[in-house]
């Protein structure tokens, strides 16, 4: 275990040195990914409303009341229905076939059951994920180069 945690601090010390965000590690029984998050705090506003603020240095948990002005409204989460396309393994997500093509989807595109909708990379392989489905593109959930898990859900097909 002292190993591992080891192992995790040199990680996280290189992830800062080489200012890389992501990092995501695999053997036969120890997986970790570590993400940098930026660095927000909330600010609640007469009306319930709350914004994301961006600071540079880090600063004690507080509530501040903000005039109107600087408080952009937060629209209440939209619920997506439909069938959920997952992906089948570990990898790193295209939704295209190469950097110059055009993407397999899009939203609101009409796709059949059996359709290419993207391209998962594991381990140098490119595997293509069909839709399970016909319907139309609701929403599509992950962004070209993420770093995906097995059962992650990629776009809602309806």
């Amino acid at each position: 275990m002292k190993d591992k945690i080891k192992f995790i601090k040199e990680l996280a010390e290189s992830m800062n040195e080489n200012k890389i965000e992501t990092v995501k590690y695999e053997e036969a029984s120890f997986e970790i990914q570590l993400s940098k998050k930026k660095k927000e705090r909330n600010i609640i506003v007469n009306g319930g409303g709350v914004a994301p603020a961006q600071y540079s240095q880090p600063a004690p948990v507080q509530q501040e009341v903000a005039s109107e002005e600087t408080v952009t409204e937060v629209a209440p989460a939209e619920e997506i229905t439909g069938t959920e396309i997952v992906s089948p393994m570990v990898g790193t997500f295209y939704g295209s076939a190469s950097p110059t093509s055009e993407p397999f989807i899009k939203e609101g595109d009409t796709v059949t059951e059996g359709q290419t909708i993207c391209i998962v990379e594991a381990m140098k392989l490119m595997n293509e994920v069909k839709s399970t489905v016909n319907g139309k593109v609701k929403k599509i959930l992950v962004k070209n180069g993420d770093a995906i898990k097995k059962g992650q859900t990629i776009a809602i097909i309806g």
